[in-house]
């Protein structure tokens, strides 16, 4: 996966994961989330759904040390670990560029003066902000979803601020981040650049639309390859460097296997 990546998750870059549900694209958040903290980074999760699972982030967390490590040297980096990530719950789009305004200050030395009137979780956005290595958000397409509609005439410039607020934000901090956004299908006449034929040969495409296409500097299509617990998944760079690029994966108990 890294080498899909061209060496993994790129500091100052937005990565996007699209792809059908079950593809494994929470897995791969998750994953992300393990790795980055293991390496003592401090990750910040937005869970927009419930998908984050702290026993997940263990089971990853064990093929980050040897095998000959004991037991209680295996205890202490994984609590130094679950210590660095911060899950952050946000159930809709105004949360969520709540989130990324409070971690865009903790740069720009504002911080004290913005600290009035917030939440404790709040706060202490403010000072992760400028200690940020990887920011996650699981999923941004079921937060922006439901504004995009002929409902809400503001919908496409909530969308906006939210893309730009991530573009900014991973240069800011140097930090790399990754969000989820469901695909779903496209039909014969709705040929784009970022659908994707993949591994299935079913065309599907992003669910938030060709006016999200450039908000990432790059964009991996997921796809089930098989069925059922443990199966096979493809991942395709369908925008951005190393695009047509493709590889097939599989979760397994402590990581993800590059088949």
């Amino acid at each position: 996966m890294d080498e899909l990546l061209g060496g993994g998750l790129r500091q100052g870059q937005v990565t996007e994961l699209t792809g059908e549900a079950g593809a494994g694209k929470t897995q791969l958040c998750l994953s992300a989330a393990a790795s980055a903290a293991a390496l003592g980074h401090r990750v910040v999760y937005v869970d927009t759904g419930g998908g984050f699972s702290a026993s997940r982030v263990k089971a990853f967390h064990r093929g980050f040390v040897t095998d000959d490590a004991d037991s209680a040297e295996v205890e202490q980096h994984l609590n130094l670990t679950l210590d660095l990530i911060t899950v952050v719950k946000a159930h809709d789009a105004r949360r969520l560029f709540k989130v990324l305004e409070e971690l865009g200050c903790g740069t720009t030395g504002d911080a004290g003066r913005r600290g009035d009137g917030l939440l404790e979780g709040d706060r202490e956005l403010l000072e992760y902000g400028a200690q940020l290595g990887l920011l996650v958000v699981d999923s941004l397409s079921q937060l922006l979803s439901p504004v995009l509609t002929r409902m809400h005439h503001q919908g496409y410039t909530a969308m906006a601020s939210v893309g730009a607020a991530l573009r900014a934000l991973a240069p800011a901090h140097n930090c790399a981040v990754l969000y989820t956004n469901h695909a779903v299908s496209a039909g014969a006449s709705e040929p784009t650049r970022e659908n994707s034929r993949g591994w299935s040969g079913q065309t599907v495409k992003p669910a938030l639309g060709i006016r999200w296409t450039s908000t990432p500097h790059r964009r991996l299509c997921l796809t089930r390859l098989s069925m059922g617990a443990g199966g096979r998944c493809g991942a395709e760079v369908i925008y951005g460097p190393g695009t047509g690029s493709a590889v097939a994966f599989q979760v397994v108990g402590d990581g993800i296997r590059t088949l």
